[in-house]
């Protein structure tokens, strides 16, 4: 399937038709290619410390792996050293950057994605420009972070459409250590959205994959995303999905922790921040048969805190960046 394909294949993702047919809108071209990069999630500091480590703590502390929701990248390039770039979750807004010389002045929602691919440029790799249009269709609120995913789908992408698979082409070892000396950022987040297994954990290095067992046997274990929502005018910006979730408001964190507790306390085996830093967000671990009894009770700790219900969002391990058309 090629991207010129996506937007009138009945049988592609709906989110794909609809990047695929907004490039077209959009620059009045259809893209070249279209790929899709899982957001990442690290097994990392637990929400509950006071719990036992057998309960609170998760798998293997540090250790990353890509989550099965993903940011959606269309690419056409081009040859006057120009980033055109647009995207499905700001309709209003649009940047046209140049990718040598000084720097542009890039919307939020543009500059990692920008600065990723002007790093890519200096190295000699996409140099002469591109049309782009993304899509990041979980907001930040959810608390998975997308800086990571979004500048992993850029750089594929736009490498992609100038050298396709051809003697040019950067590895994907290349395009990290790009990433990771120019964009700062989650290093150990990016290696997972590049070289990730579906069903595997990997390694802080990026040298090891180890599948992550269910606590009750099951094939396949059961991950939940509990996050906050939290009341009216407490979230500095609800509705941008392309930022970096923000720390949570002392209210949000505390319902989120006792949440955790309950949780635990419910069946959960671990609770942990997805991030370096607790946020929005807390991830669960649990036996399949406990999904229902979990949710009931991280509800239930919400409610006796006068908390809106929180989202709770099923996540599973899945593989690495992916071309789709």
């Amino acid at each position: 399937m090629s991207g010129a394909d996506l937007a009138r294949r009945a049988t592609a993702d709906p989110l794909l038709r609809l990047l695929a047919h907004g490039f077209a809108t959009t620059y009045r071209r259809p893209p070249e290619a279209v790929w899709r990069a899982p957001y990442a999630f690290r097994a990392g500091t637990p929400a509950v410390p006071s719990a036992a480590p057998a309960t609170g703590g998760p798998p293997w502390a540090g250790w990353c792996a890509a989550a099965g929701h993903y940011v959606d990248v269309a690419v056409a390039p081009r040859a006057d050293g120009v980033l055109r770039c647009a995207s499905l979750n700001h309709p209003a807004e649009a940047a046209e950057l140049p990718l040598t010389g000084p720097a542009g002045r890039a919307p939020e929602w543009a500059a990692r994605p920008y600065a990723a691919l002007r790093a890519l440029a200096a190295a000699g790799c996409g140099r002469g420009g591109a049309d782009l249009h993304l899509n990041a269709p979980l907001p930040g609120a959810v608390g998975l972070p997308v800086a990571e995913p979004l500048e992993c789908a850029v750089a594929l992408a736009v490498a992609d459409a100038h050298a396709g698979r051809g003697p040019g082409a950067p590895s994907r070892n290349r395009l990290a250590a790009l990433l990771d000396a120019a964009v700062p950022g989650d290093d150990g987040l990016r290696r997972a959205v590049l070289f990730a297994r579906a069903g595997h954990l990997l390694a802080p290095d990026g040298s090891t994959h180890r599948p992550l067992h269910a606590p009750d046997g099951a094939p396949d274990p059961c991950l939940l995303l509990l996050t906050a929502r939290l009341p009216a005018g407490t979230d500095p910006d609800p509705g941008d999905s392309t930022a970096a979730a923000p720390v949570a408001p002392a209210a949000g964190a505390a319902g989120l922790a006792e949440a955790a507790r309950a949780a635990l306390d419910a069946g959960a085996r671990s609770a942990w921040w997805p991030g370096a830093r607790p946020g929005r967000g807390v991830l669960l671990l649990l036996p399949a048969h406990r999904r229902a009894a979990v949710r009931a009770a991280a509800v239930a700790s919400f409610r006796r805190r006068d908390l809106p219900v929180p989202r709770v969002l099923r996540i599973t391990l899945a593989a690495a960046a992916r071309r789709e058309g």
